[in-house]
């Protein structure tokens, strides 16, 4: 087996990224926004043990309230004190990077916060891939799954100093066929790496910022609970922002970063008598690597002011290292090293101020080119990096705040005002949209809203008359006494306007014929009016339904509906038919004196029967109540199963119920013919399924051949 790194195309590519983004923002017309952008971070390429927040986005400074006349406060807080480069910077943009003061993932920004400022975030990070690290002859090679993660911390003591911190953790599996000489295990943890350092700025001029850092990494040991001292590595080295929103109004920053980094990771592990693929697995593990030249440039873009109420800062930044340190002569004659000491990458993130300064972020690692063989453990393919950050004003609790209270000598009230309900008398509803006007007090009028209550406009005090007018109801009158500085109350209950609309008729009999009758119209209150001899009534009555109920000598008493509409006139013609003794209603059904017979065999209904299905319909014309009549005809069913021919009874069965079927329509037919309505009466043929008597002999046959005229209330 052989070791394996990735190679990817070089810098040309990551520039080109790294300048997308300044492209990408339009420039602004509108003042610098109110808070400074977020701050990245400078460290070590990623490794597993290095993740960092974003800074948040501000928001524009509310307007402050004018004061009443009645009185004024104004709340003024002693001026923050000036700090380089944060003017007008918002203290939640101020955010950790991966290890520890302010800036972006990997880069460190020329910002320090505001005095008593602190800052904290906790991050992780997480890649897998095959043949990374060891090839192999069989082509599969490795399977190196690497998870990371990070709590980050910084405090600004003075205007132009930050102190920073990171405690970093790792775990790092590596699965691969097994070596007889493997000392490495396959999941290799590394707890308590420390990092501790500080950063000092001074502005230069406006809109650009410089400073240095410096920053110590301390590493658990392997073997003990406790730091390994000759491991401890250090960097130091200049730190550059320039602001391009104080000098042109384009949400646009560019960070740059150069340092040396003194690594003395080496001295973690003993690889004396070790195989190169458990060395190159536990230099990575462990985050073991050369000293060397570390370069970063990014630019990020605040853009606070164009996408509240989240802020949003994206960013990009670009990578470089180079190796120091001589080369490690164990990875010596490895097949197809190049023996480069250069390794590249690129970072894209995007931080969101989602709550009171509480920041989540995501990005993303991508590897341009590792270093070769003898110079170091090769860079991740990529690296997924997540968290969440939260900055703190600490000194924000410890500031003065003078308030000033302004309080103005009020004159006592001279007017007063009504307050009040309007209802409907009959129902106590109230009435919405009522005009309330006060009698001699001219552009006083109001309206009641949909709960009928009412505010008067100020009145001088002293009695007033209070004049309510509303649509459907008559106008009403109520008093109140105004008393200045106070409010009266009053109520006006309003009578509603009867309308009335008028209906004229006539009652015949069912030849046409005048009859004289009397007739009572029942609604909300009941009236009664008479019809002459010649049948003509009329009646002027208040609008809505009522029930007509008409006697005449002679004649069943009918009902018939009717609807007043207001100002309209109504005709209505009632007219009355004989009883008729043949013909009985009952609760279930109507029967007739005289059974309906059809003539044998067919549908035809028989002579002397019609005369009773008059009776039917004039029955159903004089009680609109009964919603449905069921014209069921019934069967025997002897006689109609000879025409299966002895094969069964379905045929039978059918032939009966078609012929059922056809007499019930001829029924339903005849009656719709004389005029009773057709959507209240239903046809139904039921052939021979329901006999009243067992079909044996011709008397019980003849009993179940019958019609049943059935009542739906």
């Amino acid at each position: 087996m052989t070791p394996h790194r990735f190679r990817a195309p070089l810098v040309v590519t990551a520039l080109a990224a790294v300048s997308a983004l300044s492209r990408l923002v339009v420039a602004q017309t509108a003042p610098p926004p109110e808070d400074e952008p977020l701050p990245p971070a400078f460290g070590r390429p990623p490794t597993p043990s290095a993740v960092t927040p974003p800074p948040p986005a501000t928001p524009a400074p509310a307007p402050a309230p004018a004061p009443s006349t009645a009185a004024a406060v104004e709340t003024s807080a002693s001026p923050p004190m000036p700090s380089p480069a944060r003017d007008t910077a918002n203290p939640d943009s101020y955010l950790p990077s991966l290890t520890g003061q302010i800036g972006l993932y990997h880069l460190s920004t020329a910002e320090v916060g505001p005095v008593g400022h602190v800052r904290f975030s906790l991050h992780g990070q997480y890649f897998q891939a095959k043949r990374f690290l060891v090839q192999g002859f069989d082509g599969m090679g490795d399977v190196n799954t690497r998870l990371a993660g990070t709590f980050n911390f910084g405090f600004t003591p003075h205007e132009s100093i930050e102190l920073f911190g990171a405690i970093l953790t790792s775990s790092n599996r590596n699965e691969r066929a097994p070596e007889p000489d493997r000392r490495d295990p396959e999941l290799i943890k590394s707890f308590g790496d420390l990092i501790l350092g500080g950063k000092a700025i001074v502005p230069v001029r406006r809109g650009f910022t410089a400073g240095a850092e410096l920053g110590f990494r301390f590493l658990s040991s392997i073997s003990d609970l406790s730091i390994s001292p000759s491991s401890t590595s250090l960097w130091i080295g200049p730190v550059a922002t320039v602001d391009f929103r104080p000098l042109t109004g384009a949400p646009i920053r560019v960070h740059a970063n150069a340092n040396f980094y003194l690594d003395n990771s080496a001295n973690l592990y003993d690889f004396a008598n070790t195989s190169i693929y458990t060395r190159e697995v536990a230099m990575f593990a462990y985050g073991i690597a050369a000293s060397r030249l570390r370069f970063g440039l990014g630019v990020d873009a605040p853009l606070e002011r164009l996408t509240a109420p989240v802020p949003l800062q994206p960013f990009v930044a670009y990578h470089a290292e180079v190796v120091t340190a001589s080369a490690d002569p164990a990875f010596a004659g490895i097949t197809g090293d190049t023996g480069n000491r250069d390794q590249h990458w690129l970072t894209f993130g995007l931080r969101a101020r989602v709550y009171r300064g509480l920041t989540l972020d995501a990005g993303v690692d991508i590897g341009l080119r590792s270093v070769g063989y003898e110079y170091g453990p090769p860079l991740p393919p990529y690296d997924v990096i997540f968290g969440v950050s939260y900055p703190l004003d600490v000194a924000a609790f410890s500031k003065p705040t003078v308030v000033t209270r302004t309080i103005e000598k009020v004159p006592p009230p001279t007017m007063g005002t009504v307050v009040g309900t309007v209802k409907n008398k009959a129902d106590g509803k109230p009435v919405s949209e009522a005009v309330v006007s006060f009698v001699g007090q001219p552009r006083a009028r109001v309206a009641t809203d949909p709960d009928g209550t009412f505010q008067s406009v100020p009145l001088p005090p002293g009695p007033a008359e209070v004049a309510v007018s509303a649509a459907g109801f008559e106008p009403a009158t109520g008093k109140a006494t105004v008393v200045a500085g106070s409010s009266a109350t009053v109520e006006v209950a309003l009578v509603a306007k009867i309308s009335n609309g008028n209906v004229r008729g006539k009652v015949v009999d069912r030849s046409g014929k005048g009859v004289a009758a009397s007739l009572r119209f029942i609604g909300a209150t009941t009236f009664e009016s008479r019809a002459d001899g010649a049948g003509a009534f009329s009646a002027a009555l208040p609008a809505g339904p009522y029930r007509v109920v008409v006697d005449a000598s002679g004649f069943p008493s009918k009902e018939v509906p009717l609807d007043i509409v207001a100002g309209q006139d109504r005709q209505l013609e009632v007219t009355m038919r004989a009883a008729n003794p043949d013909v009985t209603l009952t609760p279930q059904a109507i029967v007739l004196r005289v059974p309906i017979r059809f003539k044998p065999g067919a549908p035809k209904l028989a002579p002397g029967i019609k005369a009773e299905l008059d009776g039917v319909a004039d029955l159903m014309a004089e009680h609109p109540e009964i919603k449905m009549v069921r014209v069921e005809a019934h069967w025997s069913g002897a006689g109609r199963k000879a025409k299966g021919n002895g094969k069964g009874t379905k045929g039978g069965v059918d032939a009966n119920k078609q012929l059922t079927e056809r007499q019930a329509k001829a029924i339903r037919d005849y009656l719709i013919s004389k005029g009773a309505p057709a959507e209240r009466i239903e046809a139904v043929g039921v052939g021979g399924d329901a006999p009243l008597v067992p079909n044996i002999g011709p008397g019980n046959q003849a009993k179940n051949r019958r019609v049943e005229l059935v009542v739906v209330r």
